[in-house]
């Protein structure tokens, strides 16, 4: 799962999960899910010893500024010392 390849984004995707840098160096895998309704995104670190996810409604005017709240506060949970 962890094989990887470019996405040109910024990050790596491998077998159903992505690799996307952290801001405080290192990085961390994470793979969000959906129904109609709600949304998950989760993220661990690379070494495993940080974890975190948020559960939340998706129903939402728009989705963009949500998706770049989530990814914030998933990186200061993970980046947090």
């Amino acid at each position: 799962m962890k094989t990887t390849v470019d996405t040109r984004l910024g990050g790596r995707y491998g077998l159903g999960i992505a690799r996307l840098p952290l801001p405080c160096g290192g990085w961390y895998w994470t793979h969000p899910g959906s129904v109609p309704g709600y949304a998950t995104r989760a993220g661990v670190t690379d070494d495993g010893r940080r974890a975190v996810v948020l559960s939340l409604s998706s129903r939402v005017p728009a989705w963009e500024p949500v998706e770049k709240a989530t990814d914030a506060a998933i990186q200061h949970a993970l980046c947090r010392t």
